[in-house]
C-alpha cells in the first residue's frame, strides 16, 4: 500500500497532525514495511505494513501488554490490517559488552512476568501456521532448523534433537509471547538501561521460550550461571515441570541454523556452547543412569541375604 495514502488515511482518522509530514524509511523484518513518521527533527510513531494475519497479531500482542513499559505503545490499527502505528523507542540497538546475566533478569521481571495465559480455544504457534501441541511447533522449527544446519553438527545431534522434542511433556501452558525476543530487539539509553523490546513476532506457547530465545540469541556467556537467575524469577505456572539443560539446548539449534544464514561469524563460539550442553544432558542421564543402577544392585544384595 502506497505510504501517501497510509498518511491521508491517518490525518482523516485524527492520529497524526498536519504538520507530520517528513517519513524515514527503517529495515523492518523480511516481509514488513516500516516508516517512521518524524515529528520535526524527533522520531514520533513507526507505520509498519505486513500481511494482515501478522499486523493483526502484532497489534493483539501490543494491546494485551499494554501496561508493559518496555513495549512500544499501540497507536493505531488498520480496520482491514494492512498496517498498524505505534509509538517509536528511540536509544541504541547494540548489546555488546552488556552484561547478559543483568538483561535477561529484567527480561523476565518486566517482561515475561506480566504474560498472561491463553484459553484453550487458541492454537500454539504463529497466527498463520498454527500447531494443536507446542510440541508440534517444536517439532517444525526442529526440521526447518535441521534442513540448514546439515552436517554442521553430527548426525547423531540431530537424531537427539528430534528425540529431545518428540520426548517432550504437553505441560498445556499456552501464553501470547513476543516470539522474536533476541538481543537485536532491544533497545537501551546512552548509559546501557534497557528501555525497550521492539517488533514482536508474536507465538502462543510457553514462557520459556522467550526467555531461551533471548538466551541463545547472543554468542556470549551461553552457560548455565547467566540463565539460571532469570529463570528463577518465573512463577511455576509460566515453566511447570521442565529440564533446563535440554529446553536450552533446542533452543541452540534453532539459533544455530539462523547463525548459519545470518550470523556465520558466530558459528564457532555457538558449536562451543552446543557441546556444553549437551555434555551437560550426557552427564546427567549417566549420573541418573548410574543410580538407578545402584539402587538395583543394592536390591538384588539385599534378595541374596533374605533367608
Amino acid at each position: 500500500m502506497d505510504v501517501q495514502l497510509i498518511l491521508n488515511e491517518l490525518y482523516a482518522a485524527g492520529v497524526l497532525e498536519g504538520h507530520m509530514q517528513n517519513l524515514k524509511p527503517l529495515t523492518g523484518g523480511t516481509s514488513s514495511e516500516v516508516v517512521v513518521v518524524m515529528d520535526g527533527t524527533r522520531p514520533r510513531y513507526v507505520i509498519k505494513q505486513n500481511d494482515h494475519a501478522i499486523v493483526k497479531a502484532e497489534a493483539e500482542f501490543l494491546h494485551t501488554y499494554v501496561q508493559i513499559e518496555k513495549l512500544s505503545r499501540l497507536v493505531y490499527v488498520d480496520p482491514l490490517h494492512r498496517y498498524l502505528v505505534y509509538t517509536f523507542r528511540s536509544g541504541l540497538i547494540q548489546c555488546h559488552g552488556r552484561n547478559k546475566s543483568d538483561l535477561l533478569l529484567h527480561l523476565a521481571t518486566e517482561v515475561i512476568s506480566h504474560y498472561k495465559p491463553f484459553g484453550e480455544e487458541r492454537h500454539y504457534g504463529y497466527p498463520d501456521h498454527p500447531f494443536v501441541e507446542w510440541k508440534d511447533f517444536l517439532l517444525h522449527r526442529t526440521k526447518e532448523s535441521g534442513k540448514i544446519i546439515q552436517d554442521i553438527l553430527p548426525r547423531e545431534d540431530h537424531r537427539f534433537v528430534h528425540t529431545l522434542v518428540a520426548g517432550s511433556p504437553q505441560r498445556n501452558i499456552k501464553y501470547l509471547l513476543h516470539g522474536d525476543c533476541g538481543v537485536h530487539n532491544f533497545v537501551f539509553n546512552e548509559n546501557g538501561t534497557l528501555t525497550g523490546i521492539i517488533d514482536p513476532d508474536p507465538v502462543v506457547g510457553e514462557p520459556l521460550y522467550d526467555l531461551i530465545y533471548a538466551f541463545c540469541s547472543s554468542p556470549d556467556r551461553l552457560t548455565i550461571d547467566t540463565i539460571l537467575p532469570s529463570l528463577e524469577k518465573l512463577e511455576p505456572e509460566m515453566t511447570g515441570e521442565y529440564e533446563l539443560n535440554r529446553e536450552v539446548l533446542l533452543g541452540l539449534y534453532f539459533r544455530i541454523a539462523t547463525c548459519i544464514r545470518h550470523h556465520p561469524e558466530d558459528l564457532d563460539q555457538y558449536t562451543e556452547a552446543w557441546a556444553y550442553w549437551l555434555n551437560r544432558i550426557r552427564c546427567k542421564e549417566e549420573g541418573i543412569k548410574a543410580y538407578k543402577e545402584g539402587i538395583i544392585f543394592s536390591f538384588r544384595y539385599i534378595k541374596k541375604l533374605d533367608f
